[in-house]
């Protein structure tokens, strides 16, 4: 924590003739100054060091270039790799609040990725990548932000969700194709929370499209409400990334997408994404017991590679039990299942089974492993519109690593520290 703080040192000598009453006085004055300072405002840097070990047995290497009307060929490798991430995404960031007295506050947010194993910052060109905001906040109405933020169901839905209630980006759902690992952030966004009341917070979100003539291009609107009562907990969310300003088949919407695994390849041309989420979580003693739910929907547009609304729901469970203080095991399955690509095809459909445990060596430092089997079905479209079977993509681990195959294993232990 890094405290504002009146000098103590920065007055003029004071002469040996004072008596030692008044200088206790002027030192008690001042203390009272700092005091009252530290409590008016605060700057913490924080931050999450993480770093792992993976293991994945199919990777799908392409064998032959791909394009329309011609799928790229695959070959599955075997992966060993640092990835870091594994747990928690690499960050570091300020976060700072000022009182300003009758309830009001103003507060901002500053907080950059970067890789451990590189040093580089996890968007090239982009210092403050995860969030970058400012607001002020009353005790009584709520709180306003503005700047570069998570979208409603990040804050009040993916708490209780597979990744964070179970403890893995592992245990997400295929190609994290309802963003249950947090991937939303929306540029240009307005941001309302409303006070928590009896357990019930609700929040609302437009990012602007900054398109001339129009409120709808390229915007995100996200809303979300969430009850908890520390025993019981659930949210609903829902989040909209509009993507009409887009000339090609890529992605320009004010909000990040998700277009880089197997599971979405196809997608990123999509009009419109819509995703509704809804996740709980029940506390029995050193038991967690969680449910989760997500849909998806792609509207397609003149450019992009499909034709058809195309729409996926998922389910899942997820149990964690403290069985010591230091020591977790956590369990997870879920389920994805898509419509048609075209019409005819078979339907996609992505199953998986997580296992993992933790361990605390104290408070801020932690061990972990995870380990997960994915199997896909169905077809899917590639990257160039192909109709093509539906390969298997651990959660959002796999980015990038997709199997050239319907199956997948991924094996990961790691270390994170907190500061």
């Amino acid at each position: 924590m890094w405290d504002r703080r009146w000098p103590l040192n920065d007055s003029p000598t004071i002469t040996m003739n004072i008596t030692m009453k008044k200088k206790a006085f002027t030192l008690f004055l001042l203390a009272g100054i700092a005091t009252s300072a530290h409590a008016q405002s605060s700057i913490t840097l924080y931050g999450i060091i993480d770093a792992d070990l993976n293991y994945i047995n199919n990777v799908g290497v392409a064998q032959s270039a791909g394009s329309t009307g011609h799928p790229a060929t695959y070959r599955n490798r075997a992966l060993v790799s640092q990835s870091g991430n594994g747990y928690q995404a690499n960050r570091w960031g300020f976060r700072g609040s000022e009182d300003l007295g009758d309830g009001n506050a103003a507060f901002f947010q500053l907080e950059n990725g970067f890789s451990i194993n590189t040093g580089a910052f996890a968007s090239s060109g982009v210092e403050f990548n995860r969030q970058a905001f400012v607001g002020l906040s009353n005790k009584r109405y709520g709180a306003l932000s503005f700047g570069r933020q998570y979208d409603a169901m990040f804050d009040l839905v993916v708490p209780y969700g597979p990744c964070f209630f179970f403890g893995s980006y592992v245990s997400d759902y295929a190609g994290d194709i309802n963003e249950y690992d947090g991937y939303a952030r929306v540029n240009n966004a307005v941001k309302y929370r409303s006070p928590t009341i009896d357990g019930v917070t609700g929040e609302l979100l437009y990012g602007f499209g900054g398109v001339a003539g129009s409120l709808n291009q390229d915007s995100t609107i996200s809303a979300a409400l969430q009850y908890d009562n520390g025993t019981f907990g659930i949210g609903v969310g829902y989040l909209r990334s509009d993507n009409s300003g887009s000339t090609a088949n890529t992605w320009n919407g004010s909000t990040v997408g998700n277009f880089i695994s197997s599971v979405t390849y196809g997608f990123a041309g999509a009009r419109r994404v819509q995703l509704i989420d809804v996740a709980g979580k029940y506390q029995l003693g050193a038991l967690s017991l969680g449910l989760n739910y997500g849909y998806v929907n792609y509207t397609p547009s003149a450019v992009s590679l499909f034709r058809r609304v195309l729409t996926y729901n998922s389910a899942g469970l997820s149990a964690f039990y403290q069985t010591t203080a230091a020591l977790g095991f956590g369990f997870g399955y879920n389920y994805t299942r898509g419509t048609s690509v075209d019409g005819a095809a078979s339907r996609p459909h992505y199953q998986q089974l997580t296992l993992s445990s933790n361990y605390l060596l104290s408070k801020r430092t932690m061990l972990y492993v995870a380990a997960a089997y994915q199997h896909s079905g169905g077809k899917t479209l590639d990257a160039y519109g192909n109709v093509v079977t539906a390969t298997a993509s651990v959660g959002d681990s796999a980015d990038g690593f997709s199997s050239g195959s319907t199956s997948q294993v991924l094996a990961r232990v790691g270390i994170r520290h907190l500061f």
